[in-house]
């Protein structure tokens, strides 16, 4: 059952602290986002391609190694926060999403090489954080129908496309390899959650060691207790328990008129309803065990593809 008066609480602040930054970061962003493709230029280009979201949490230190055993196997899209490690690791993500409008995210590209990559980006991205993101950027709209700015901003706009913020940038991920026809889709990283004994995030991340207390500081008020896979309790913070929700909600009721299967190889956190709980080695050995394919290529050929088909049609 959705816990709405949780859903709502957070959606309250979200609005009260961004909703004049996302309407500053759009006017700012305008000439870029007129010569720029937009995400609807992917949907239903891959199916039934394999693709993993590659999330930032602890988990994912015992993971990250096998993605390199999958390239060009399965769409690997990976979070903002986890971009620098995994460069960093030899592993070249096929895309790198992101959400937060504020100008700190621009730290997650900062020292790290971003040319020749895809970043799926809002048309309310902060400008300095497309300005640290030196290869090509897609932009979409964030889907809040809810939300008048956004809804203004998405009428502006609307040859882009949307994707449905439910929480985190996690769920962007996910509503991506969705529409772009991906399955089956996996997670790892993914753990929603601070488990007892381990660090914050991956020690991939900028913030390496740092524990929950260290990370949130400040914001104690916003921690809230939730139990994971294994039954054991659990801290989270407020927007991961509605991140975890919504989740668990497109799991079931999302609907493109054919299958997609969804995989937590998180091998942790709190994802359960809705999704197959296996490790992500099996996941590996059952799914990405066809020909390799240049899938980065691939994506930039559709792109380019797209955008000539937009010209023609005097959208751009």
């Amino acid at each position: 059952m959705i816990d709405y008066q949780r859903v709502n609480e957070v959606k309250r602040a979200t609005i009260g602290l961004l909703s004049d930054l996302w309407s500053a970061n759009f006017n700012a962003n305008t000439d870029r986002i007129r010569r720029a493709a937009g995400v609807t230029s992917l949907f239903n280009s891959f199916t039934n391609t394999p693709a993993v979201i590659v999330a930032a949490g602890p988990s994912l230190d015992k993971n990250m190694f096998r993605l390199s055993a999958i390239a060009g196997k399965a769409i690997i899209i990976a979070v903002d926060t986890i971009y620098t490690g995994l460069v960093e690791a030899g592993i070249n993500p096929d895309l790198v999403i992101t959400l937060d409008p504020q100008p700190e995210i621009k730290r997650f590209f900062q020292g790290v090489n971003t040319s020749g990559k895809i970043l799926v980006a809002p048309s309310v991205a902060s400008p300095t954080t497309l300005e640290a993101w030196k290869g090509d950027v897609v932009f979409y709209n964030k889907f809040a129908p809810d939300i008048s700015s956004l809804v203004r901003i998405s009428k502006a706009n609307p040859h882009l496309g949307m994707l449905i913020p439910g929480g985190s940038v996690l769920t962007v991920g996910l509503d991506l390899a969705f529409r772009m026809g991906a399955d089956p889709i996996a997670f790892i990283g993914q753990d929603l959650s601070y488990p007892p004994g381990v660090d914050a995030y991956s020690k991939s991340t900028i913030y390496g060691e740092m524990s929950m207390e260290q990370i949130n500081i400040g914001r104690e008020d916003t921690i809230i207790d939730d139990t994971d896979i294994f039954g054991r309790p659990v801290k989270a913070l407020k927007s991961m328990f509605v991140t975890k929700q919504w989740m668990e909600w497109a799991f079931v009721n999302f609907n493109r008129g054919y299958p997609a299967r969804y995989f937590n190889c998180t091998e942790g956190g709190v994802v359960g309803t809705g999704c197959e709980i296996t490790a992500f080695h099996e996941w590996i050995s059952r799914y990405c065990t066809g020909a390799k394919r240049n899938l980065a290529w691939e994506i930039k050929k559709t792109l380019k593809r797209k955008a000539r088909s937009l010209s023609d049609l005097g959208v751009r």
